[in-house]
């Protein structure tokens, strides 16, 4: 293959991850958007609920709402959380290495990290259709539930989208530290 054959071949390819990076901003921001409100909804539906335990009784089901928002709020907020680095990163031990071996030990691991989310939503997925399938009803409610199992099953699928595109940086030497 030709130098400008390369350079063709390396564009098509910074041109795939700018694209899939795009994506991923564009999910990740949004998710991280509804996670947001999500919150907004647990706070509320705790003070309205000791609100009204003071002034008559609190309306039953509140655990289980409280629990399926923080569910939602966590999960949508991983790949928000990947994008702008919020996370607890270790690095002594990886800079002690040159920068050659740092930089094949963090493919490795965005890469590991990418394949484990993308198994957990796949999971979460074949969870949530087996409680649909099942016709499980939340104890104390009474409602079916099996879609907040995808939402979060969405949630760990926008942390492997953001995985996917840091491990393409990583290895295309686009990778911003």
């Amino acid at each position: 293959m030709g130098v400008l054959e390369e350079q063709i071949v390396r564009e098509r390819n910074r041109n795939t991850v700018s694209r899939l990076d795009s994506l991923s901003r564009y999910l990740n921001n949004g998710l991280a958007g509804i996670a947001g409100c999500s919150l907004l909804l647990m706070v509320l539906t705790v003070v309205v609920n000791a609100v009204a335990r003071e002034i008559s009784a609190p309306y039953a089901g509140t655990t289980e709402i409280v629990g399926w928002l923080a569910a939602v709020t966590t999960a949508f907020g991983l790949g928000y959380t990947q994008l702008n680095k919020g996370y607890v990163d270790i690095e002594a031990l990886v800079e002690k290495f040159p920068m050659g071996v740092q930089n094949i030990l963090r493919s490795i691991m965005l890469f590991a990290s990418t394949i484990f989310f993308g198994l957990v939503s796949w999971k979460v997925c074949i969870y949530g259709i087996n409680v649909a399938e099942n016709g499980n009803l939340s104890e104390t409610m009474g409602i079916t539930f099996y879609p907040l199992i995808f939402l979060v099953a969405l949630g760990f699928a926008g942390l492997t989208l953001a995985l996917l595109v840091d491990f393409l940086k990583q290895v295309t030497g686009g990778v911003e530290k």
